[in-house]
């Protein structure tokens, strides 16, 4: 019985024992890891003073860099502003610039726009004082059988222009007119002048007509007028003036009729 109550005790203190080496070898095991963690944390520090100690530079040589840009920034504005103020001053001298151009300008086109007015009315008045423009007046005005102021316009051309290219023309336009306004003789001059003036004239035919025409409403020269009638079948066949003269001789010959049978029946 003693016995087994010591070797449950030998056994008990054998155990207590193994337990302890155990927890002995457990400390140590992590004293030595507590060691290296140790080492590897002051490792660290060392890293990270020796990295602080190269961010104190770069900050530093950082602070110098941004005290050298803003010297850079503060030059750079100052010669803006002088930029500033020296093309202030160039933009007042041209607007000034401009502005004395454009009075100018102005005034030389107000000129130029005065003296092309006086040349258009110049040009305007040389047209209206034309040869042909005062024929082309009186012409519209005879076709209008305005017949006074034709005779206004084809008189003021024969009297300015006798040299002219149409002076044919305005002295038989001349009779014409007169013969709208019932002056015979007036007419009948006309047309003389123009058969004894301009024989090449291409008018010449209905020059004759109308002479023949004057002399009938005139009266008292009936054989001349038959002659110029006569004589316009003859030298212009088939015109209408030559048609007209042939209407013209056979009422003369029925009317010679008429009146030679009114004398017999007296």
């Amino acid at each position: 019985m003693k016995r087994g109550i010591i070797v449950a005790a030998l056994a008990l203190a054998l155990s207590g024992c193994v337990a302890t080496q155990n927890d002995v070898l457990d400390l140590e095991n992590q004293t030595a890891s507590l060691r290296v963690q140790l080492q590897d944390l002051q490792q660290t520090i060392s890293s990270m003073q020796a990295n602080q100690a190269d961010l104190s530079t770069q900050m530093g040589q950082l602070h110098d860099t941004l005290s050298a840009f803003t010297d850079a920034i503060n030059s750079y504005q100052t010669d803006m502003n002088r930029l500033s103020s020296k093309m202030d001053d160039l933009n007042a001298a041209i607007s000034s610039r401009v502005e004395s151009i454009g009075t100018q300008l102005t005034q030389a086109q107000a000129q130029a726009m005065a003296q092309a007015k006086a040349d258009l009315a110049k040009q305007a008045q040389a047209v209206l004082n034309s040869p042909t423009e005062l024929f082309n007046q009186a012409d519209i005005r005879l076709s209008l059988q305005d017949y006074g102021l034709a005779v206004a316009g084809f008189s003021e051309y024969v009297q300015k222009f006798p040299q002219g290219a149409l002076i044919d023309a305005a002295t038989y336009k001349l009779g014409q007119a007169y013969y709208g306004e019932g002056k015979w003789e007036d007419a009948g001059r006309q047309f003389a002048l123009v058969l004894e003036k301009y024989p090449k004239s291409t008018l010449i035919a209905q020059s004759r007509l109308m002479y023949a025409l004057s002399l009938l409403r005139i009266g008292g020269r009936l054989d001349e007028a038959k002659k110029y009638l006569e004589s316009i079948p003859n030298d212009f066949p088939g015109t209408p003036e030559a048609r007209r003269a042939q209407l013209e001789l056979r009422e003369l010959a029925r009317h010679h009729k008429k009146v030679r049978h009114s004398k017999k029946a007296r």
